[in-house]
């Protein structure tokens, strides 16, 4: 796995108050019962945390894979 879905893990997972061990880069966000406001809320956290801007058309993003292919593509 990359770099970005080992923190895009970690993330989440202390974000949303889930077993690191449950995650994986094929776990969706509606699995981890991630409403709007809490996508919202972990995107403006990547962005800071990876220095980037995530483009408005995020809110496709199905899998946590789907949101670091997502960061790696605007590094």
């Amino acid at each position: 796995m990359s770099d970005t879905i080992n923190i895009l893990i970690q993330q989440v997972a202390e974000r949303f108050d889930k077993n690191i061990d449950d995650i994986s880069s094929e776990t969706t966000l509606e699995s981890l019962e991630v409403d709007s406001l809490g996508k919202i809320e972990l995107l403006f956290d990547l962005e800071d945390h990876f220095k980037v801007r995530i483009p408005n058309e995020a809110y496709k993003l199905i899998t946590l894979q789907d949101v670091a292919d997502l960061i790696d593509s605007v590094k």
